[in-house]
C-alpha cells in the first residue's frame, strides 16, 4: 500500500475533533481527519455550550453565529408532585465576568454543523465511512491504517488525535485503561414536543422517591430534552411507550410528539494517560461521565483548545517538553469532573430512604434559600460556565501580577473599541499591557515579533484583578503564561526561549 502523508491526522469527527480540525487549519497545519460515520450527527445529543466554549468560539470568529443558532435558559426549576417547589435564576450572575454570562442551549447536531461549515469554508473535509483500525508509532511520527468499504490505505502523521469516542479505537490500540465504573441504572433520553406546567426559559427537574425527570428547554417552540431514569423491570429493549406512563405521573409536562429517543448507561472514567507517544486523546475517548451539568462536550472542546497551538508549535519546531504539558494541564480537571458530577449523580438516582427524603423534601425546602445570595448564584455559574478551570500547577504557568497569576485565564476586560478578548482573535502568543508599556518592553516584542496589545488601566482592569502597566505574556488559548508585576527582560527571555514559537530566520 502506498503510504500517504499528512501532518495530523485526527480520528473522529465529532464536536472535539471538529474543533481541533479548525483551529489547526487556521493555523496552516495540514489535517486529515476520518469518521466511521457515514455524516455529521442528526440527533441533538449534548445540548449545553458554557460560556467558556462560546469564548472558544469568538476567538475562532464563530461566537455570533453560534448565537444565532441556539437559545438562552435563565436557570433552575424544581417540582415535586406535580408542583413547583424551588429555584435558581442564574440571569446576571455572569456579568462582568464573560462576553457570555447566561447558560446557553446549543445542541451537538448544531455544534457540528457549525464547525463543519466552518471548516470547509477554509478548505477541510472529513472522509466520512473511514475507520482507523490500526496505529504503530515511532520517535518520528505515526503510522495508521484507515478502512474504507473494505479497502484499506496506510496513513502517516506526525502527530494523531485520538477524538474517536467512549469506544475509542486510538485508547484501545494504545493500551490505555479507562478507569472508573458504570452506574447499574439505565436512563434514557428523548427529544420531544410538550405543553404544561415547565418554565419555557429554564431547565425543570422534577423528583419523587423513585424516580427524576428533567426537562432542558431546545431552540424551537415548545421543543424540550427529556431525561429521565429508565423504570426498574423494564424489558431490555426500552421505547418512548415505556417511560411515557412515569413522565406523566410527574404532572408537569403533556408530550405531544417524539422526535427522538435513546436508552443508555452512564459511565464515570477517565483515561490513565492522555498522551502516548505521538498520539493524544481528547473529549470522550479520554474521560466520560454524568450529564450533570452539561459538562462532557465543553470538556472535549476545552481539550481540542489546548492542544491545538501546542501541536501547530511543535510542527513548527517547538521543543516536546509543550507537548507534555496537553495532559498534566487536562487530566486533573477531568478527574475532578468526573468526582463532582458522579457524587451529584449519585445523590439524584440514590433509592434509599434517606437520599429520597434529601431529593423531595430537604433540596425542595433549602435549594432557593441557599442559592437567593449573588456570591452562591455567582459561584454556581462559575462552576457551571468552566471559568475556573485553569492550570496553576503547569510548567507553562510562571509568575503572578496583581491577582492574576500564570495559569489564569485572562479577565474580559470592556474596552472603548469592545473588550480585550478581541485580540485572541490572532490566536498566538501576545504580550497584554493595562497602562504603559516601558521603552524596553516595546523593543522586546519588536525583537521578539510579539503583538503588543495595549489597554488603558480602567476600574474594570482593576476589578478583575489585573495590575496598572504589569506585564502578562498570554497563550494562544487564552490563559496567562507568564506574569510580572513589571517587565523583567531576563525573565521573558528565559520563558520566551522554552516555550514561544522558534524566531524566523
Amino acid at each position: 500500500m502506498t503510504t500517504q502523508t499528512t501532518e495530523v491526522l485526527i480520528a473522529g469527527a465529532g464536536p472535539t475533533g471538529l474543533l481541533l480540525a479548525l483551529w489547526l487549519t487556521r493555523l496552516e497545519v495540514r489535517v486529515r481527519i476520518v469518521d466511521p460515520k457515514s455524516g455529521p450527527t442528526t440527533e441533538s445529543r449534548a445540548i449545553a455550550v458554557q460560556a467558556r466554549t462560546l469564548e472558544f468560539y469568538d476567538q475562532l470568529g464563530l461566537g455570533r453565529e453560534a448565537l444565532a443558532r441556539g437559545r438562552h435558559a435563565t436557570g433552575l426549576r424544581l417540582w415535586t408532585g406535580g408542583r413547583a417547589r424551588a429555584g435558581v435564576d442564574l440571569r446576571g450572575a455572569g456579568a462582568g465576568l464573560t462576553p457570555h454570562p447566561g447558560l446557553f442551549i446549543l445542541t451537538q447536531d448544531q455544534n457540528e454543523a457549525l464547525l463543519l461549515a466552518h471548516l470547509t469554508a477554509l478548505g477541510g473535509a472529513v472522509e466520512w465511512q473511514t475507520e482507523l483500525t490500526d496505529l504503530r508509532q515511532d520517535a518520528d511520527g505515526v503510522t495508521a491504517t484507515l478502512e474504507r468499504d473494505g479497502h484499506f490505505k496506510t496513513v502517516w502523521a506526525a502527530y494523531l488525535a485520538g477524538c474517536d469516542g467512549a469506544g475509542s479505537v486510538v485508547r484501545h490500540r494504545l493500551g490505555v485503561s479507562l478507569s472508573g465504573g458504570t452506574y447499574p441504572q439505565r436512563f434514557y433520553v428523548a427529544d420531544v414536543t410538550a405543553r404544561g406546567l415547565l418554565s419555557q426559559d429554564r431547565v425543570n427537574v422534577s423528583l419523587d422517591d423513585d424516580q427524576f425527570l428533567a426537562f432542558f428547554p431546545m431552540p424551537g417552540k415548545d421543543h424540550w430534552r427529556v431525561v429521565g431514569q429508565v423504570p426498574a423491570g423494564a424489558v431490555k429493549e426500552v421505547t418512548f411507550e415505556t417511560v411515557r406512563p412515569q413522565i406523566n405521573s410527574q404532572r408537569v409536562a403533556q408530550i405531544l410528539a417524539v422526535h427522538w429517543f435513546s436508552s443508555y448507561h452512564v459511565h464515570h472514567r477517565v483515561a490513565e494517560q492522555f498522551q502516548v507517544g505521538r498520539t493524544f486523546l481528547l473529549g470522550d475517548a479520554a474521560h466520560v461521565h454524568s450529564p450533570v451539568g452539561g459538562q462532557g462536550m465543553n470538556t472535549g472542546l476545552g481539550d481540542a483548545a489546548n492542544l491545538a497551538w501546542k501541536l501547530a508549535q511543535a510542527l513548527r519546531g517547538a521543543a516536546p517538553e509543550l507537548l507534555a504539558t496537553y495532559g498534566p494541564e487536562r487530566r486533573p480537571f477531568a478527574v475532578s469532573l468526573v468526582n463532582t458530577t458522579d457524587r451529584v449523580f449519585s445523590g439524584v438516582v440514590d433509592p434509599s430512604p434517606l437520599a429520597r427524603t434529601v431529593r423531595t423534601r430537604v433540596i425542595p425546602a433549602v435549594l432557593g434559600i441557599l442559592t437567593r445570595p449573588a456570591a452562591v448564584r455567582r459561584l454556581a455559574f462559575l462552576r457551571l460556565s468552566q471559568l475556573l478551570i485553569h492550570y496553576p500547577h503547569s510548567p507553562l504557568s510562571v509568575g503572578s501580577a496583581g491577582q492574576v497569576r500564570g495559569g489564569d485565564r485572562l479577565p474580559w476586560v470592556l474596552t472603548e473599541r469592545g473588550s480585550n478578548f478581541g485580540a485572541l482573535q490572532l490566536l498566538n502568543w501576545q504580550v497584554h499591557i493595562y497602562g504603559t508599556p516601558s521603552p524596553e518592553l516595546l523593543a522586546w516584542c519588536t525583537v521578539r515579533e510579539i503583538p503588543l496589545h495595549v489597554f488603558a488601566f480602567s476600574a474594570v482592569a482593576e476589578r478583575v484583578g489585573l495590575l496598572q502597566d504589569a506585564f502578562y505574556l498570554i497563550r494562544p488559548d487564552g490563559y496567562v503564561g507568564l506574569a510580572a508585576s513589571q517587565f523583567n527582560p531576563r525573565a521573558a527571555d528565559a520563558y520566551a526561549d522554552c516555550w514561544l514559537p522558534t524566531l524566523k530566520a
